[in-house]
């Protein structure tokens, strides 16, 4: 009330009246305008407060009313909402699958989002999130046990939106570049796990007792380092069991066909005389119960027990893990059989490029960042660094200085030159 020390009390519309401390009488006016009161007090008779109050109203239609607050009003009005994460996140997504990336790429996007930045940072405006956020993000992540690989992938995530944001003009600043300052994750070379020979000898072995349907199947992620999905959408037609090789030109992955593999480039991978034997016996008996059954042959080089495509959770769940418990080894991923594919090559000696080529990455440096460890100790399998101290005579390729490790094994010093 501020002036009165008694309660206003109403004596006409939007008119009141009131006692001021020193007991004087006096009105007060008040209007209503867009859910907001605007009062004036002090007003010696009523008339003059109604007086006041109908000139108010009369400038209401003119927008004349306060000019000075319709002024901010109307500016506030006007003025653009600041766009927040959520709502640029909508249309990040929108621009990554205009630009055509793979689903599993999309995929990775949405759960990046849904699980992790949006309850973070969803309501903020795009401007607000800094390093110092993305930081607090990282620690938070940490704080939940998830892994430094997965906190990782959050952390690209959010820089690739930001980067978008930023050719879009609406930042000028990416918060998330350079994860690896953020968060330490290990080498990849150290984290890769692979079966020993032992072991995958005893995988193979419990495979043909105790699920024979997926034995072909299982040797062939052993024996040609492919993906889980690049195996699983074999056709086959995509066999030349003469020239020893098959044709890997799709991928099955998150419930998707794709025409092409993950590098989006089609190649040819040898296969070992054993895998060859297995597959042309699988074929033969595929043929013949198809024939004596008057039904056409299956699609799939490696169909599911009841047909059709192998689906990965259900082959892990309903398989691989029983499988890996009957031969009393600790579980492995799929994948592990890729990863011993390729430390199997290395260790052997082989070319480089060649076991590039075979797993199907894009670039060398690819293998060779993932496969550091094993590359290592190929090297010192052979000889030691030491040894490079005492010149050697030219021979068999080698110039004075050079190991034969080096001609072997192509493109081992990719990174150091």
């Amino acid at each position: 009330m501020g002036e009165g020390t008694v309660k206003p009390v109403r004596v006409g519309e939007g008119l009141y009246e009131y006692t001021t401390k020193a007991g004087l009488v006096r009105y007060k006016a008040s209007i209503k305008h867009h859910d907001k009161y605007y009062r004036k007090c002090g007003f010696p008779t009523i008339s003059k407060a109604r007086k006041w109050r109908q000139s108010r109203v009369g400038a209401i239609a003119d927008g004349r009313l306060f000019p000075e607050q319709e002024q901010k009003r109307k500016h506030a009005e006007a003025a653009p909402k600041a766009l927040t994460i959520a709502d640029y996140a909508r249309t990040w997504m929108g621009a990554c699958e205009a630009k055509g990336l793979k689903h599993t790429t999309l995929k990775r996007y949405r759960g990046i989002l849904d699980e992790h930045v949006l309850p973070a940072f969803g309501p903020l405006p795009l401007s607000a999130v800094d390093r110092t956020k993305v930081r607090e993000l990282v620690g938070h992540l940490n704080t939940k046990g998830l892994k430094p690989k997965t906190i990782k992938n959050v952390v690209l995530g959010v820089s690739a939106m930001y980067s978008e944001a930023i050719e879009d003009g609406l930042v000028n600043h990416n918060p998330a570049l350079r994860p690896s300052k953020l968060i330490q994750v290990p080498k990849r070379g150290e984290r890769v796990e692979v079966f020993t020979h032992e072991e995958e000898r005893l995988v193979l072995q419990t495979a043909q007792e105790k699920c024979p349907h997926y034995y072909p199947f299982i040797l062939c992620l052993f024996r040609t380092g492919l993906r889980e999905g690049e195996a699983v959408a074999l056709r086959p037609e995509d066999l030349d069991l003469n020239h020893r090789y098959m044709l890997i030109q799709r991928n099955f992955t998150a419930g998707r066909m794709s025409d092409t593999p993950k590098s989006r480039k089609r190649r040819t991978v040898d296969l070992s005389q054993d895998l060859i034997t297995v597959l042309r016996e699988t074929l033969v008996v595929r043929e013949a119960e198809a024939m004596l059954q008057g039904v056409p042959r299956e699609g799939w080089l490696f169909p599911a027990t009841q047909g059709g495509i192998i689906r990965s959770n259900n082959f892990r769940d309903r398989v691989w893990k029983p499988l890996l418990k009957a031969a009393g080894l600790p579980y492995r991923w799929v994948h592990a059989t890729r990863h011993t594919f390729a430390t199997r090559m290395i260790m052997g000696g082989a070319n480089l490029v060649y076991v590039q080529k075979q797993l199907g990455h894009s670039s060398i440096q690819i293998t060779v960042d993932l496969y550091t460890h094993w590359i290592e100790r190929s090297e010192r399998k052979t000889v030691l660094e030491v040894d490079r101290l005492v010149g050697q005579p030219e021979e068999d390729g080698c110039t004075p200085g050079c190991t034969q490790a080096e001609v072997n094994v192509k493109g081992i010093d990719i990174k150091r030159e």
